[in-house]
């Protein structure tokens, strides 16, 4: 069975928790897992990068000197791409909806699932107890992390109540804060190791027959 480690800020006490379920017990596949971390990094681009083409440039359309007796090379307008202020070629255009990469609902489920299971096999989750941060504070949350022995990246996910610990992380390099919800199977992958707070996981683990 996987198992979660369980680390008490507060007085440093650590334990196991057992992990059941699809969540934690869903065989990885890595094609799916692919795919799934292509159609999230290509959802988060805009694709508004657009450039100006000869004809959307402003400039007159009047051929610039006669074809023949001056010496100079034969031109047309003011508009190509090598003269300063002409239009771009084969410059960036934004992309229709048909160039997005897509997942269906069941393999996006699969992927997530999968790459849970893959941490909790790997011994990579954590569950944070007694995550009291008074104030923001860095020192404290670094101090956490090296009694943690986490190496990084690390992927901190926190609720809307861990607002403290969530100014104190998001400090630390190879740290990374999120929200539940607003984190995919790219960050999971990307992390080391992934740290829940307890009413993180607590959500996570309630919400699992959705996920």
């Amino acid at each position: 069975m996987a198992k979660a480690n369980v680390f008490d800020a507060g007085s440093g006490a650590s334990s196991e928790l057992d992990l059941s379920g699809p969540l934690f017990e869903t065989e990885p596949k890595e094609h799916v897992m692919h795919r799934a971390v292509v159609a999230e990094l290509d959802a988060r681009r805009r694709f508004t990068a657009s450039t100006k083409g000869r004809s959307e440039v402003t400039g007159s359309g009047r051929k610039l000197y006669r074809q023949k007796g001056t010496g100079r090379a034969r031109a047309g307008d003011i508009k190509p791409h090598n003269r300063v202020g002409g239009g771009t070629w084969g410059g960036p255009k934004p992309k229709g909806e048909r160039s997005h990469k897509r997942i269906n609902r069941k393999e996006a489920r699969a992927a997530f699932q999968g790459a849970l299971s893959a941490k909790a096999a790997d011994g990579e989750l954590y569950v944070l107890d007694s995550l009291g941060f008074d104030r923001p504070s860095t020192k404290q949350a670094r101090e956490l992390v090296e009694r943690m022995n986490l190496e990084g990246p690390v992927l901190v996910v926190v609720t809307d109540d861990d607002e403290h610990a969530e100014l104190s992380f998001r400090n630390l390099s190879r740290v990374t804060v999120t929200r539940p919800y607003e984190y995919g199977v790219y960050e999971l992958l990307r992390a080391r190791e992934v740290v829940f707070s307890r009413a993180a996981y607590e959500r996570l683990a309630g919400d699992r027959e959705e996920r």
